[in-house]
């Protein structure tokens, strides 16, 4: 995603039409290059790496992300693959406080998709985990195809430490049976969210066997002991 760049912080031969070195002359402006004592001339050379001139460079607080603004426009990189920005529908109503909103006045499914929108995690889980748990299906159906990947992965992602096993089940169950034949369509396209979301379902479901194998092991015994104990009295 990430391309290299020969960043010059110098705005002064910065033009409406982009870089003056690199604007392309017609007609007699361009028979002037050639004309004894001219300045500029075109030598044939040519670079095979692009230059953006910048305005401005700033970089996040953890610096694994960074972005600067240039005669091609805003340019965001990242480190990291869950950060990305999706302007769609994105609208100056889209806001956290917005969400908080949604959620306070019912309307989960409204919120649902704004979090998703700005993709903040912290925002999505608790509309998530704020959502009745008989309201689950209503708000998958309000989720578009182009979220689905994205919902997936947080899910998954908050089910790998959430106390509420059944509750994101009930999300991954809902997911899968709404959405279904769209993913299965689209398998290429959803295939990481897929490994995520079963590798998050197996480590839950072997972490409760082996506390229900254990209770099981332990109710044995105790019930032995008592037959024991009633038979010697």
């Amino acid at each position: 995603r990430n391309f290299i760049f020969d960043l010059q912080l110098n705005s002064k031969n910065l033009a409406d039409g982009g870089p003056i070195d690199e604007m392309e002359y017609s007609g007699d402006e361009a028979d002037n290059n050639h004309l004894p004592g001219a300045k500029r001339r075109d030598d044939g050379s040519r670079k095979s790496r692009v230059e953006v001139l910048t305005m401005q460079v700033a970089f996040s607080s953890t610096g694994r992300e960074w972005a600067t603004v240039s005669n091609e426009g805003l340019h965001v990189y990242s480190l990291d693959d869950d950060m990305i920005f999706d302007p769609i529908l994105l609208t100056e109503a889209v806001t956290p406080g917005a969400v908080q909103s949604n959620l306070r006045s019912g309307q989960y499914g409204t919120a649902l998709v704004m979090s998703l929108h700005l993709n903040e995690f912290a925002l999505i889980r608790q509309v998530i985990e704020d959502t009745p748990y008989g309201s689950i299906p209503h708000v998958v159906r309000s989720v578009g195809p182009e979220h689905l990947e994205r919902l997936l992965q947080c899910v998954s992602k908050c089910m790998a430490d959430s106390p509420h096993v059944e509750f994101y089940v009930q999300w991954c169950l809902e997911l899968l049976q709404t959405h279904g034949m769209h993913m299965e369509k689209h398998r290429g396209s959803f295939m990481r969210a897929f490994r995520a979301m079963h590798k998050s379902v197996q480590t839950r479901h072997d972490e409760l066997k082996s506390v229900s194998d254990n209770n099981r092991y332990t109710l044995d015994f105790m019930e032995d002991q008592t037959k024991l104990l009633l038979s010697a009295d």
